[in-house]
């Protein structure tokens, strides 16, 4: 039977009281969105320093684009490596790639803590000519290029059985990256019991529980939640996006949009556990991706890869035919340019992400108002680089160094902070 929901959250099974804000309080840091951003900024935030920690959520831990995706954990970005390097400079571009690359071992321990399986692979993007894999090739954390038997490539691993390899005859070449599998809503909800009862003086999660404003200063902030009023000494905002700003910061004010994320699910036979990508001869084409991994009796397959911008945030929660056509073209090309698989679709779902205005995340402290930090715009890609940011906050409010990437309001808003071009920031402004 088809399931308009993701099949992440359906494996979810949830024994945790929910609690509901019911006053007013005072603490350290507020927490803005209980996906894996802000989930991420707790776990480090209460293993790393002694400040007591609220967490708001405005529907329940997980269930926003966390627990709709394709439960890949990546290094990549939406925004092609060139232009980023064209962006930022060499250097900041490739410690960005090597810190997000890094963020596989916290993962490995963040999962280890949680109490839940991660399936580390070399995955496979796919490509319609040799060109392009090669400028794949380029991108740090990649690891091989493969070609078909007959096709000579300098340094190229030549397959065999490359067409089921890459689970294709459409694609003439193929660059492995790591990659990683991981049911991210059952990472979250276990890390939440563990974190509550080993923090039970210091944590707070408050689901059903949205941040309505936020009155931010520059020693105090004051965020009002369901008619109740939250003091702390800062606020770290890590959700996708509101019907409007719930906070005034010329830095990223009016710079988040939604978009509607689509997959789909099929249940088939037991395979083995791998993820593959198919990119396009145009850019301006859609990519497709896939996540196949173990499940009840056989093997789940999430594919994605179409999106839209919407109009208002509100339209996630509604499905209609342009949604069921979406999916139908994921489909079709699930059935028309893979093989070996068949269909129709079990499962269909769609996911909020924030895409900010670059198609960059932001990440760290405003560079005008020291009580606010950032861990926003989704861009499709969110576990890795929602731990670096994670790391960056706890650092930054420890008052310690923290690792500079490109995700840096300072680096994102040059036109307004007046900072510095990106090859200047090796040697960043002081934190605290």
């Amino acid at each position: 039977m088809l399931k308009t929901e993701s099949p992440w959250i359906l494996s979810l099974k949830r024994d945790r009281e929910e609690r509901i804000i019911s006053g007013d309080e005072d603490t350290d840091v507020i927490i803005i969105g209980g996906g894996v951003s802000g989930m991420m900024v707790a776990y480090f935030l209460l293993q790393d320093t002694d400040n007591r920690i609220i967490l708001l959520e405005k529907d329940r831990l997980s269930h926003g684009a966390s627990g709709h995706n394709a439960g890949q954990a990546v290094a990549a970005f939406e925004i092609p490596y060139d232009e980023l390097v064209e962006r930022y400079g060499q250097e900041l571009t490739d410690s960005t790639y090597a810190t997000i690359n890094d963020a596989f071992d916290t993962l490995h321990s963040i999962s280890k803590y949680a109490d839940i399986e991660l399936i580390e692979t070399e995955a496979l993007a796919s490509f319609l000519d040799v060109d392009g894999a090669k400028e794949r090739l380029r991108v740090p954390g990649s690891t091989q290029m493969y070609v078909p038997p007959g096709t000579i490539v300098d340094n190229a691993v030549t397959l065999e059985n490359f067409n089921e390899k890459v689970w294709s005859s459409q694609y003439t070449a193929a660059v492995g990256y790591r990659a990683g599998i991981i049911n991210c809503p059952v990472m979250l909800e276990n890390l939440a019991k563990r974190l509550l009862k080993e923090y039970e003086d210091r944590f707070k999660i408050y689901e059903h529980s949205k941040a309505d404003e936020i009155d931010a200063h520059e020693e105090r902030v004051n965020v009002k939640c369901n008619g109740w009023t939250i003091c702390g000494k800062s606020v770290v905002i890590c959700t996708n996006g509101y019907p409007s700003p719930p906070i005034k910061a010329e830095s990223i004010d009016h710079h988040v949009q939604p978009v509607a994320g689509y997959m789909i699910g099929r249940l088939g036979r037991i395979a083995d556990t791998d993820i593959r990508s198919y990119l396009p001869a145009d850019p301006n084409e859609p990519y497709y991706y896939i996540t196949r991994r173990s499940a009840k009796n056989g093997s789940l397959i999430c594919t994605g890869g179409l999106d839209t911008r919407i109009n208002d945030w509100q339209e996630i929660e509604h499905w209609g035919e342009e949604d069921d056509h979406k999916c139908s073209i994921i489909e079709t090309f699930f059935l028309r340019d893979l093989t070996g698989f068949s269909g129709p679709r079990n499962y269909q779902w769609k996911g909020l992400m924030g895409y900010t205005d670059n198609n960059v995340r932001i990440a760290g402290r405003d560079p005008f108002l020291p009580t606010v930090y950032y861990s926003i715009g989704c861009n499709g890609i969110g576990i890795l680089p929602s731990i670096t940011s994670a790391e960056i906050i706890s650092n930054q409010i420890a008052g310690m160094k923290a690792q500079i990437t490109f995700f840096d309001p300072l680096i994102q808003r040059p036109e307004i902070t007046g900072n510095p071009a990106a090859l200047q920031l090796l040697s960043p402004p002081s934190r605290e």
